[in-house]
């Protein structure tokens, strides 16, 4: 029962930290943020203080823009790296989760812009394992441990958008955030005298869920825009600010720059990006972005990460890609290798969306 106190004070512990990003630590806590909802955002790299084309229902309410009635939909993939060095050689794990996925209908009544919809917000999804080794009398490996870590936070939303005066927009959307995170740990010892175990547990997160926002335009192609979503139990509430120079909503070309703080209590991670996109053909338009941020405290450092994504313009129909890739490093805070030196955690996002005009 000894490894079991062990792995239970190692999850309260880290919990504690209350971290956010990609792997083990993160979870272990509150998850990690999606690099946008749909296909068009993630390109952007999550922006979502502002008009990019994308689902605005879960962005800024201020910028629900549908011109004509119209569905948007997206699904994706992840697949994430954990590379240890212990000392003794590197370590790697490689596994998959489901990415970006989401579905927004909006449409226009009495003046006002309207949405409702789904979107996954958050990630939990972790494989690892860890051989035991011992060395007397003799290196060998006397048994193996494993953790795996499998679900998401899911919200459903309804949102209206309108404008207050020439140039000035309000937003608010509500609804109901929910998932289950199931764990699954194992613990195996070549000797058959030493029995094995395994331990299996879920959270949940359930609870009503509402952001509001902001928009102004500036001059005849600048908007400034800012975002406030609130927290439930495992979702920490953030704010976000930002400003673009450029239609990009309308597949116009143009730029802009956002930043965006989670308040996780004792530590505050902080996402900085710079964005834009061009349009060098009819029916094709190019978006990308650069993205630095920290989870906060002192067992990581800063990260870059660099999204990409492009739209085919087919009439009353786009079709959308996106990737993006990221990278963090730390020393400590994964399963098993007491004597770990660094830590790698690399995430590849893929995700594909399609918007119709009703």
């Amino acid at each position: 029962m000894k490894h079991q106190f062990l792995l239970l004070g190692l999850v309260l512990s880290v919990i504690s930290t209350s971290a956010l990003g990609y792997g083990y630590l993160d979870a272990l806590s509150k998850g990690s943020v999606m690099p946008g909802v749909d296909a068009v955002s993630h390109g952007f790299g999550g922006v979502s203080s502002v008009d990019v084309g994308g689902m605005n229902l879960f962005a800024n309410p201020a910028e629900l823009v549908s011109f004509n009635p119209a569905i948007n939909t997206s699904i994706g993939a992840l697949i994430l790296k954990q590379t240890v060095d212990d000392g003794l050689g590197k370590h790697t794990l490689t596994y998959a989760g489901l990415g970006a996925s989401s579905i927004q209908l909006g449409f226009e009544a009495a003046n006002m812009d309207i949405a409702l919809g789904i979107a996954k917000i958050r990630d939990y999804t972790y494989k690892g394992e860890y051989f035991f080794i011992d060395t007397n009398p003799e290196i060998l490996i006397s048994g193996f441990e494993n953790l795996t870590i499998s679900g998401g936070t899911w919200e459903s939303a309804l949102g209206i958008g309108a404008q207050i005066t020439p140039g000035t927009n309000l937003g608010i959307a509500g609804g109901y955030r929910f998932g289950e995170v199931s764990y699954k740990y194992n613990w195996h010892h070549f000797n058959e005298s030493i029995p094995d175990s395994s331990e299996t547990w879920t959270t949940d997160e359930t609870g009503i869920a509402w952001r509001a926002g902001l928009s102004q335009a500036i001059g005849a192609s600048t908007t400034a825009g800012v975002v406030y979503s609130s927290a439930t139990d495992n979702c920490p509430a953030s704010v976000a600010g930002g400003i673009r120079v450029g239609n990009l909503g309308a597949f116009s070309p143009g730029f802009g720059v956002e930043a965006r703080i989670y308040d996780t209590e004792e530590n505050k991670h902080w996402v900085a990006n710079i964005f834009g996109g061009m349009h060098p053909e009819h029916n094709l338009y190019f978006r990308g972005a650069l993205v630095l941020s920290s989870r906060g405290g002192s067992e990581s450092n800063a990260t870059v990460g660099l999204a990409i994504g492009a739209t085919v313009d087919l009439g009353r129909t786009n079709i959308t890609g996106a990737f993006n890739y990221g990278n963090e490093t730390r020393n400590e805070g994964v399963l098993g290798f007491p004597d770990a030196q660094s830590i790698q955690d690399i995430v590849t996002a893929f995700s594909f969306g399609a918007t119709f005009d009703l």
